[in-house]
């Protein structure tokens, strides 16, 4: 079948929407029409040449729609089911997959890596000449084909536009509070970074009921939005050195957490000096790959931890189902987060705009 999509050919070329020619889904794979996919950072990173990926490709990874094939194989979903796009499939049957952290999974890793499905090609191409796939999703397109795995069935009453933000801003600043972190009631919270992922950083320490939660940016809409979504304290960094604001909001000693959501040496350098003895510092953001980091590691003296965070460390099957029934029931903020809604023709304006920072979240909409 045709399908029109973004194609990549080269880091830093023009983003070109073309119609691809899409094969049918195989074992274990199935076919979804688009309905949403979110823009996010991880897209524009690779339009960039920061996150290296195979070439050419078809963008997108953070979406909805509605599956109207399945493969052979497939036991999880069917025709009809409303789902979300996410770029961790799992095999279920590897060592990561067994121990609970399938967002690591080798055959998804795999895939990744290589720009295929799980058989090791691609069901994208244009005028003969092979596509790849962007995560196993490439959802920046009318129709994608996909792992079952990636797609996960959400209730029928959840809008599809802004269900799209699940399949990573949502999970990712949810995952990171409440899997990676662990957030506990009453913590103090802070998180550098008020775009999608930051504000669901923030939202989620609202839900797990944090005490206080500080919003550092240089944004000034970045931080009003930042109140919205829950945050106690407003920062702003172009005014005042972050790390001592943040101290004095939480009685002098730091946050307990400080989640890092714009992936800048600078800004882990200032979340490390923010947190308190004891504390823990979560890098959500992504640091172009071979960029070094230096911090201070005197305050290791202190127990501080360091950590990553992949995806917020998702159970997609578990966590995005929960984050539809928190929506629904009015407790989740998902509309505010939505600053544009695009067609995909207006991909390069929307790439600038994400470049200069003036965005929420942009939403491509799919008839």
């Amino acid at each position: 079948m045709k399908t029109h999509a973004a194609v990549l050919w080269q880091p830093g070329e023009p983003v070109e929407i073309l119609e691809v020619d899409l094969a049918p889904p195989k074992a274990g794979e199935v076919l979804v029409k688009i309905a949403a996919c979110g823009l996010c950072a991880s897209d524009l990173h690779v339009v960039d040449g920061d996150l290296p990926e195979p070439m050419p490709l078809v963008l997108g990874h953070e979406a909805s729609g509605v599956v109207v094939q399945t493969g052979p194989g497939v036991e999880r979903l069917k025709k009809g089911d409303h789902v979300v796009l996410a770029l961790v499939p799992s095999c279920g049957r590897c060592r990561p997959c067994r121990e609970g952290r399938p967002n690591f999974c080798e055959v998804g890793g795999r895939m990744a890596a290589t720009g295929t499905l799980a058989d090791g090609t691609s069901r994208l191409s244009v005028n003969g000449t092979v596509l790849h796939h962007f995560n196993s999703v490439s959802s920046l397109a009318d129709y994608a084909v996909v792992p079952e795995s990636a797609a996960v069935a959400i209730r029928q009453d959840m809008p599809l536009d802004v269900a799209a933000l699940f399949g990573c801003a949502v999970i990712t600043g949810y995952g990171a509070v409440v899997n990676t972190a662990r957030v506990e009631t009453g913590a103090s919270v802070a998180v550098w970074g008020c775009g999608g992922v930051g504000l669901n950083c923030i939202q989620s320490a609202r839900l797990v009921g944090a005490a206080a939660i500080v919003a550092v940016d240089v944004s000034t809409e970045k931080l009003e939005a930042a109140g919205r979504f829950g945050a106690t304290t407003l920062v702003n960094a172009q005014a005042d050195d972050p790390a001592p604001k943040v101290r004095e909001a939480t009685g002098g000693l730091g946050a307990d957490y400080v989640f890092e959501a714009i992936g800048r040496e600078e800004t882990v350098r200032q979340a490390w000096d923010a947190a308190r003895a004891g504390g823990t510092v979560v890098v959500v953001g992504i640091i172009p790959k071979g960029q070094t980091l230096t911090i201070d590691p005197w305050h290791f003296i202190y127990e501080k931890t360091l950590k990553g965070c992949f995806l917020g460390s998702a159970r997609i099957a578990i966590d995005i189902p929960r984050l539809a029934d928190l929506y629904v029931e009015g407790r989740l903020q998902l509309d505010e987060l939505v600053s544009r809604r695009i067609r995909l023709a207006e991909l390069p304006e929307a790439f600038d705009r994400l470049r200069a920072g003036d965005v929420l979240r942009q939403v491509a909409v799919f008839d």
